[in-house]
C-alpha cells in the first residue's frame, strides 16, 4: 500500500511497508532512490531502536538481552496509518510479540510526514508504553538519485555544508559495520564543501560527522538540481553510497551512531541514547528540500 501526499505539484510517496518515503518528486524529477539490488535494493528506512549495528548483533540493555539487525526492529514490522490528510501521513507502530523478541522493550513509533511547497518534514514520536525504561536511538536513512538530472555524473555532485567541518569524520568497517573510533578522516580538510567521487565508497562505508557542526547539507550538482537536508534534532550525519559506482547518495541524520570500539557493551550506554520513563514522549525532525 502507497499513499501519495501532495503540495501544489510536487508530492511525496509512502509506502505502508516500512513507514517509509518511496518517492519524492518536483517538476516531474524523481529525486528519491528508487531502490536496485545491483547496488542496495532500499530507499529511506527508518532505523528504530539503533542505528547501524550491534556486535554480533546482540547487546545487553538494563538486563535484558536485544538481538537485533542492522538499524534496528522497526523497518522490519508492521506499520498501520493512524491519520491522514492532504499533504500528510502518519503511521504507527507499536511494541508486539515480533518487535519484542528482538528488542524486549514496549514502545509506540509514530512517523509522519508532511510536505509543504518544495520541504518534506520527516517527525519520529516515541513513547515509551511499558514500565521499564525504554533506550533507543533513531534516524532516517533517506537515499537521493545521483545524479538527478540526465546528462550529469556522480563526479558532477557535491555536498555542502551550512558550517566548515573542522573535525576528521569517522568511517565503520565495510564488513562488520562496527566504528574503530582510533581511526579518523580528514575529508573535509575545515571546508564546507565534500566534492563526490565513487573511490570515497570503495575502501571504506559511510562518512560520520558526529556532533556535526553544521546542521544542514545540501547535495548539488552542475544543473543547480540537488536536496537540501535540515537535521536541527540530530547530532550526527552520515554520507553513504554503495560500493559498485552506485548512483546514488544517502544523507542519514541519526542520533546515535553504529557500536564504537570505545564502548562499554552496554546498550543503554551507546552514543546519543534516548532514555524514556514510563508514559515519556520524545519527537525528532529533519527536512528533506528539493531543489
Amino acid at each position: 500500500m502507497q499513499i501519495k501526499i501532495t503540495s501544489g505539484e510536487n508530492y511525496a510517496v509512502l509506502g505502508l511497508d516500512g513507514a517509509m518515503l518511496n518517492s519524492l518528486n518536483k517538476n516531474n524529477t524523481e529525486y528519491l532512490w528508487q531502490g536496485d539490488a545491483k547496488y542496495w535494493a532500499g530507499q529511506a528506512p527508518v532505523c528504530f531502536p539503533i542505528t547501524g549495528v550491534l556486535p554480533n548483533g546482540e547487546m545487553e540493555a538494563f538486563g535484558k538481552k536485544c538481538t537485533m539487525k542492522r538499524h534496528g526492529v522497526a523497518r522490519i514490522n508492521p506499520f498501520e496509518v493512524f491519520e491522514q490528510h492532504k499533504n500528510s501521513v502518519t503511521f504507527v507502530q507499536r511494541s508486539n510479540e515480533n518487535t519484542k523478541r528482538d528488542f524486549p522493550f514496549d514502545y509506540e513509533l509514530k512517523i509522519k510526514y508532511t510536505i509543504n511547497g518544495d520541504t518534506v518534514t520527516n517527525e519520529y514520536i516515541i513513547t515509551n508504553t511499558g514500565k521499564d525504561k525504554l533506550p533507543f536511538v533513531i534516524g532516517g536513512h533517506p537515499a537521493f538519485n545521483c545524479p538527478i538530472e540526465s546528462g550529469e555524473k556522480f563526479e558532477d555532485y557535491k555536498v555542502i555544508f551550512d558550517e566548515n567541518i573542522t573535525k576528521p569524520c569517522l568511517r565503520p568497517d565495510h564488513s562488520t559495520g562496527l566504528v574503530n573510533v582510533d581511526e579518523k578522516f580528514d575529508e573535509m580538510h575545515g571546508g564546507n564543501t565534500l566534492p563526490l567521487v565513487h573511490g570515497l565508497f570503495e575502501e571504506k562505508d559511510a562518512l560520520i560527522f558526529e556532533n556535526c557542526e553544521a546542521k544542514s547539507a545540501t547535495l548539488i550538482g552542475k544543473s543547480g538540481k540537488g536536496v537540501k537536508i535540515e537535521f536541527q534534532d540530530m547530532n550526527n550525519l552520515l554520507i553513504w553510497s554503495a560500493v559498485g559506482n552506485a548512483p546514488f547518495v544517502a544523507l542519514e541524520p541519526w542520533t546515535g551512531l553504529a557500536s564504537c570500539s570505545d564502548e562499554d557493551g552496554l546498550f543503554e550506554h551507546k552514543r546519543g541514547m534516548t532514555i524514556l520513563k514510563s508514559d515519556e514522549t520524545a519527537s525528532f525532525k529533519f527536512k528533506i528540500t528539493m531543489i
